[in-house]
């Protein structure tokens, strides 16, 4: 596992931790814009992080050639709230 140590600054949201299933189908980016458009909506940490898994999810794995078809874990840490 890549494994990175960053200084928490008082501009960080959040963090999103998962597996190699979530980033071989999302960018950092779009990862991070999909969480930011949900986190101060009604929806929990859990089913943000259920909704990041679901929209990596293939519909069609002969169509995208396995992506999308890896195992899926995500997370999602609210900082500073």
């Amino acid at each position: 596992p890549d494994i990175l140590s960053e200084t928490i600054t008082p501009a960080d949201e959040f963090i999103i931790l998962a597996c190699d299933g979530v980033w071989d189908v999302m960018s950092n980016q779009e990862a991070v814009d999909f969480v930011r458009q949900r986190i101060n909506g009604t929806a929990t940490l859990s089913e943000i992080a259920a909704e990041v898994v679901d929209a990596c999810l293939a519909s069609d794995p002969k169509e995208t050639r396995g992506i999308g078809c890896d195992n899926m874990t995500a997370m999602v840490v609210q900082l500073n709230v």
